[in-house]
Parts: structure tokens; C-alpha cells; sequence
């Protein structure tokens, strides 16, 4: 076997990550100051949750293709799993953010994916829970995914796993990486990765 053929046999995994979701080039959301914390992610943390208080904070996870394959499958392995449900049919109030067994809504989906990556290794400051408004201006929630090649969201609306470019949500606020409990005002897109 030649060396050509051993470097393309180990670059291809990797390549077709990008050939199924083209990326332009890499992408990361840029956070600005302190903003209101939603208010069913608020109580969630009053009552305990997992998905809050300070974290320690790493580099964007290294995107290779099993990191890529974890992000894939879990998002839809979570999308298949749960039905979808307003907070109000499953417990009687607007706003109730859980990590879902059978049912739940978008944000309840999001914290189910985060627990399930956290489980396969990556660090809670690589996966931020973020408030979006779709095309249709309806609010919603998605999982972002900080990596070397930019960051992508994990959303119920859909079984790809996309880069925030590509999703056509207006990306409003996130979780601070340094504190999950703190949600910040998303300000733009950046070519450079955060310096935390």
C-alpha cells in the first residue's frame, strides 16, 4: 500500500463529515454581555437541575469523526425517542424545562441531548442551550455544539446536525460557558474561535 493511500484512508472519514453539510468556513457565535435568564430555565434551576451553575472551561471540543458521529446519532436518536409536547399538555403550566423521558418540548429535547453528550465525553462548556427565532418568528430552543470547525446545533426540527450559518435561526442568547445558569446576548458570528 502506498503512503497516498494510507493518508486519503485515514483523511476520508473526516471529509465526509463536511460532504453531507457543506461549510463555508468555520463559525462561531459571538456572545456579548449578561442577558434575562428564561424563565422556565430559571426555575428549572431553582429546582436542582443538572444543566446549571459554574463549569470549568475547555477549548472547543476537537471535531473529528467520532466526536462528528456522537452529534449525529444523538441528535436523532433523541428526536426519534421523544414525542412532542407543550409544557402545558405534560404538566398544566406554560414554562417547565426537564430532561424528558417520553415527552417534552423543544428546550426538553436540547437538555436530553446535552446530557447524553456530556455522558460520551464532552465537556459541559462545549454545549450551550441557546434561544432562537425561527423564520417563522417563533421562539425556540436549540443545542449548540462548540467545536474546532465551528459551532453546531443539535434541533428537534431536524435530524441533521447543522452549522449555526446554515439553520436559518436568528440566534438570540446562550448559556455562558463559564456559568450554565447565566445566559448571554449573542451578538453576531465570528471566523475565530472564542477565547473564553
Amino acid at each position: 500500500m502506498t503512503l497516498r493511500k494510507v493518508v486519503l484512508g485515514a483523511v476520508a472519514p473526516f471529509a465526509l463529515i463536511f460532504m453531507s453539510s457543506p461549510v463555508l468556513a468555520s463559525t462561531w457565535l459571538k456572545t456579548g454581555g449578561v442577558t434575562k435568564t428564561p424563565a422556565g430555565h430559571y426555575h428549572y434551576c431553582k429546582r436542582g437541575g443538572r444543566h446549571c451553575g459554574g463549569q470549568k472551561v475547555h477549548a472547543p471540543i476537537q471535531l473529528n469523526s467520532k466526536r462528528w458521529s456522537q452529534l449525529k446519532s444523538i441528535n436523532a436518536q433523541v428526536n426519534r425517542a421523544i414525542k412532542p409536547a407543550t409544557d402545558m399538555q405534560t404538566n398544566g403550566v406554560d414554562e417547565h424545562w426537564t430532561i424528558p423521558r417520553t415527552y417534552g418540548d423543544f428546550e426538553d429535547y436540547s437538555m436530553l441531548k446535552r446530557s447524553k453528550l456530556i455522558r460520551a465525553g464532552f465537556k459541559p462548556s462545549q454545549l450551550s442551550l441557546a434561544k432562537v427565532r425561527q423564520r417563522n418568528g417563533e421562539a425556540h430552543v436549540v443545542l449548540v455544539a462548540r467545536t474546532s470547525e465551528g459551532d453546531f446545533t443539535l434541533d428537534n426540527l431536524t435530524i441533521r446536525v447543522q452549522h449555526v450559518s446554515q439553520t436559518g435561526h436568528r440566534f438570540l442568547a446562550m448559556q455562558s460557558a463559564t456559568n450554565a445558569s447565566q445566559w448571554l446576548k449573542i451578538k453576531g458570528t465570528s471566523k475565530k474561535p472564542p477565547s473564553n
